[in-house]
């Protein structure tokens, strides 16, 4: 579908290229669509769920998975039950994006050292289109075993690695990217409204980190900080996963702190030349 349509806006490229360009658009947008639909909902699809969740025609939707399976982003999962999930390529071309970051090689040793003397999981993520995108993970020593995949997205309100970012922007930045209110209660500790959410993010610079005490999921908490890059720019966070019946107020004390610490070095690493990173 893709080279016919692309074939023929080359040869007639004149007067009519407009409307090819029209279709050429349509196309890659549904192709875009398509990825960012199985990178949000983080399970195999059938033709029927794609067809239903993007709402297109089922002879529009076999062209379009059946040409993204044949170019490989796309493959079948399970044959008998017909279920498609991305393929290995796109992870591929989405590390690739991701190593431009930079930050990942600098952050790494970082997170590998958080693990060694927390014990926790320890993530790397950053902001993008208003979720929170984990991007590197430490666990080798964890006594904890988070469930948050690299490539996986979760609200910027409820994690600690979203939060540590979110709180980072400004009162009217932080209200835009979550839109309107009530937020998604991911647990009944789930902060939904803006002003519980505002009220946290001024507690969270004053201490300098972010925390999630059972508000993603009901056994963990969490303890993240911002990562900025030489222009005082907030690009990512890190962050700390415990289990709430492994921590005392002592180890809260003493993460938050080794977050803080880990935080600001790496921020030196990427040209950072403030003192405090709130």
């Amino acid at each position: 579908m893709f080279m016919n349509s692309y074939s023929h806006s080359v040869v007639n490229s004149k007067e009519p290229e407009q409307t090819e360009n029209i279709k050429l658009v349509k196309s890659v947008a549904r192709t875009i669509d398509l990825l960012l639909l199985f990178a949000d909902t983080r399970r195999y699809l059938t033709l029927q769920d794609i067809s239903e969740m993007l709402r297109l025609p089922k002879s529009s939707t076999f062209e379009l998975v059946n040409t993204m399976v044949q170019k490989g982003i796309l493959e079948i999962k399970h044959s008998g039950r017909k279920t498609y999930g991305l393929s290995l390529l796109a992870f591929e071309i989405g590390s690739a994006a991701v190593a431009d970051l930079g930050v990942i090689d600098v952050a790494r040793p970082y997170l590998q050292e958080l693990n060694r003397v927390t014990g926790g999981t320890v993530f790397l993520g950053t902001e993008n289109r208003g979720k929170i995108i984990y991007l590197d993970r430490a666990e080798d020593l964890s006594l904890v075993k988070a469930d948050a995949k690299i490539g996986s997205r979760r609200d910027l309100h409820s994690t600690s690695l979203g939060k540590a970012m979110l709180y980072a922007y400004p009162d009217d930045l932080i209200l835009k990217l979550l839109g309107p209110e009530p937020y998604p209660a991911n647990t009944p500790l789930t902060k939904t409204t803006s002003f519980a959410i505002l009220q946290d993010a001024k507690i969270s610079r004053e201490r300098g980190f972010a925390v999630d005490d059972r508000e993603d999921g009901p056994s963990m908490y969490c303890i993240g900080s911002v990562l900025r890059n030489h222009r005082n720019e907030p690009i990512a966070s890190i962050s700390v996963s415990s289990f709430i019946n492994q921590i005392t107020e002592s180890k809260k004390k003493f993460i938050a702190d080794k977050v803080k610490t880990a935080a600001l070095q790496i921020s030196r690493q990427l040209g950072f030349c403030g003192e405090i990173l709130y």
